[in-house]
This record gives structure tokens, sequence and C-alpha cells, in this order.
């Protein structure tokens, strides 16, 4: 049975029916997993063409078509949401962009002009046209993708190729788009470390070490110190400074500095960028002169290696494993019943393993030279895993984005509950999928 002629019969026959038959019906259709608020979503935009979230009242909409007695509990499915800029917030501190490498590009992607709260956000490895009708239809307000639907620039957003016409989509349907990449590759309990959770590991460790300090925009600080031999004088000069760094705080809030007592010093400090600090300098000229006795020192914050941060994983299994285990244990994990498979010359199914270097996605430039007993990664070129066999290395290959889109069902739901404090409703893409199929 489809759906739409269905509600155009109860419509011309002024009849209601149970919404949970609706609900299954819409979701048979698509061969999707029933979730109530799911469908509603769903059912709304059928019900109103063209569709806009600001006419999403679910509970006026399903009203005329399901029984009286399910309304309250359609309109109780309404979710408070939370400003775009708050979820930006949490996801940036969830996986800092200053992990992303150099190459990326990770953030808030696509923003919408209107402002209107974030209610549902849609999870998906990549985006592709099928998975931007699936954000249409289900009214998300945003798109949180692995990988990012912006890299190479664009010239033009027009209907020309599928990627400027997603763009297009989400501007005209007001869908914001973030992209996490290689943050969510680098950070402790991200992408490469749920791909290790195939295993039975004693330790790991990443193969390339994140370096980081507090603030990485605050990667300098000033420190302006003033003799106390006329603590009068050297109070006054600095509170002076002081109020004329707070002048200029309101473009930019980076620029906070407390005053202290150290030794026979008074000295203010204010954590800076690099850009800042030729505007602290001129304040400080204006009060100081060239025959005072003020100093004013830049200091450079050391970064320091972040503990289990990183790409990659070299992994320690708690006990050695045969070849063959290792590749059902990855077969399961990733739910997938054919992978890829190179044996170390001189090696077969029955060798033994001990150490495993895995990557997610294309892994072949951090598993490079990397001793370990086996590499597991989505793809690499034919001659890295020629490479990588004459030097004793196993090779599993899984195709890429098979490697990466399993932890975002792990992800969905701490989004959902310890990130946005169940104030946004967050589901996976049923249509995401790698392109690539052996059979």
């Amino acid at each position: 049975m489809l759906l739409s002629p269905f509600l155009n019969t109860l419509s011309q026959k002024h009849l209601s029916v149970s919404f949970k038959l609706l609900a299954n019906i819409w979701t048979k259709e698509r061969k999707l997993e029933y979730t109530y608020p799911y469908a509603i979503r769903g059912i709304c935009n059928l019900i109103t063409k063209p569709f806009t979230y600001s006419t999403c009242k679910h509970s006026d909409k399903l009203r005329k078509f399901c029984t009286v007695s399910e309304c309250p509990e359609m309109a109780n499915t309404e979710i408070s949401g939370l400003p775009l800029k708050d979820v930006v917030a949490k996801l940036d501190k969830f996986a800092p962009k200053s992990l992303a490498e150099s190459w990326d590009n990770v953030g808030l992607l696509v923003e919408p002009i209107s402002k209107k709260k974030v209610k549902l956000i849609l999870l998906t490895n990549d985006l592709t046209e099928d998975v931007m009708a699936e954000a249409v239809e289900i009214c998300a307000d945003m798109i949180i993708s692995y990988h990012p639907p912006i890299f190479a620039p664009l010239k033009s957003i027009t209907g020309r190729s599928w990627k400027e016409r997603i763009i297009a989509t989400c501007l005209e349907n007001k869908i914001a788009v973030y992209s996490p990449h290689t943050s969510f590759d680098a950070i402790t309990g991200g992408v490469n470390d749920w791909l290790a959770s195939a295993f039975e590991i004693k330790s790991s460790k990443p193969l390339t070490q994140s370096y980081g300090n507090e603030s990485k925009s605050k990667q300098y600080q000033v420190e302006i110190s003033s003799p106390i031999v006329d603590p009068v004088r050297a109070g006054l000069v600095l509170q002076q400074i002081q109020i004329d760094v707070e002048k200029v705080t309101e473009d930019n809030v980076e620029l906070l500095g407390d005053i202290s007592a150290a030794g026979s010093n008074m000295k203010m400090t204010i954590p800076c960028s690099k850009s800042s600090i030729p505007r602290l300098s001129s304040i400080f000229h204006t009060h100081v002169r060239g025959t005072d006795n003020e100093t004013f020192k830049i200091l450079k914050y050391e970064d320091y290696p972040l503990p289990g941060v990183g790409l990659g994983r070299l992994c320690y299994l708690d006990k050695p494993l045969k070849v063959i285990h290792v590749v059902e244990l990855v077969k399961k994990h990733i739910k997938l019943q054919h992978i890829r498979l190179a044996l170390a010359r001189h090696r077969n199914i029955d060798s033994s393993v001990s150490t495993i270097a895995l990557c997610a996605g294309a892994g072949a430039s951090v598993l490079r030279n990397v001793k370990a007993d086996l590499y597991l990664t989505g793809e690499m070129s034919h001659h890295d895993v020629l490479d990588a066999v004459h030097k004793g290395t196993h090779v599993i290959l899984c195709d890429h984005s098979n490697t990466e889109r399993g932890f975002l069902k792990i992800f969905a739901k701490q989004l959902a509950t310890e990130l946005l404090g169940g104030n946004v409703e967050v589901v996976t893409s049923k249509v995401d999928r790698d392109p690539l199929k052996i059979i």
C-alpha cells in the first residue's frame, strides 16, 4: 500500500485511522526502521508540499487523519531544540578543529542566514544526493557529514554538479552542514578507537601524535610588568592599560588580562593570538614613555603531546590471534560479509598476529613503515600493499567508508544525550553506504 494515495482517500472520505498504521505504511514503503518522531516528520512532509519547517506542526497536520486520542501524544514529541551556535560549540569542544589535519576542511561549512533552532540532526558518513533527499524528507535542521561535502573550492553554486546541487539544496531548505572528518579520527574515543574496539587489546597508541595547548587560538601571552618602587604609579599605569584593553574586547573577547603582584613587580598577563600582539603593543606604548621601567614581553605557549590523541592506532593484542580470527572479528565488527586480505610473504592464514596497526579510511600514508603484524584500513594502493606484504605485514582492506561509518551509530547516542542533553533528536542516515560492493 502506498501512503500518498491512502492519505488522499482518508481526506476525501473524512476518515480517521491510527497513526501507528500510517507510520508503519510510511516506514515499510521506504524500508526503514520505525521510530516515532522520524515517522511523524516524514508523514508531515507528505501532507504539505512544498514543505517548510515553520509549518511543521505535527499534531495540527495529523489531526485530520489520526484518531483524536493520539494527538496529545504527537504534540509531546516536539523537542525544545538548541541554537545552531550552541550545537557547533558542543561539537567543537568534543573534537576540536585544531586536531584536524592541515589539508582538511572541518567545522561549520553551511550556515543558513535565517536563525532557527536545531531540533533534528541527520548523521551521515557522506553527504550524497540520496542523503540530501533524506534530510529534506525528514525535515532535518542540520546534517553532520563525517566527510566534508565542500573540499575543493567551489567557484559557483548552481545545478551543474551534484556537489553544487547539495549545497544549493541545503541553503534552500535552511539546513546547516557540519563536518568533523580528521578531528574525529584523532580524538580519544573517536573513529580509530571505534575501529580498534573490534579486538581485545592490552594497550594502544596513536601512529601520529597530536599536539596542542589549552587554547589553540591563544598561542601567545603578553606580559606587562612595572616595578613596585612606586606602587601607586605602577598600579595606575597598569590599570590605565587594562581599561584600554577592555575597551577593545567587544570585537576581540580574548584580550582579557589580570593584574597581580609578583616579587618586586606588578604584572599584567594577557593570553592572546599572534594577530592581537600589535594592538596590545600600541596600547602599551600609549601609556609608557621611553624612560619608564615598564616592560613588554611576548611569550609563546609550547605545544605538548595530547595523550591518546592522533591519527591511526597501533594496537597490542591481549592475546595473539590467527590471521583468520582477525578477519572474522573485523567482518563482525564492520558488519561485512566479505573483505580483502593480502597475506605477508612466507606467511599463511594461520599465522600469529600480536600487533595491529590501523587507520580508518585511506590509511596508506599513516601506516607506511609502521612495524606491525597486520595493517587494517579502508583502502591502499596496489603498490603500498605489495610493499607491506614484502616487509612481513598482512593487510586487510574493507573499502574506505566501511571503516568509518559504524562510529556514527555510537556517536549518535553520545551526541543526543551527553552533548546536547536530550534537547535535539539525532538520527543516522538510512541511505548512506559505501559506493563499492563486492558481488
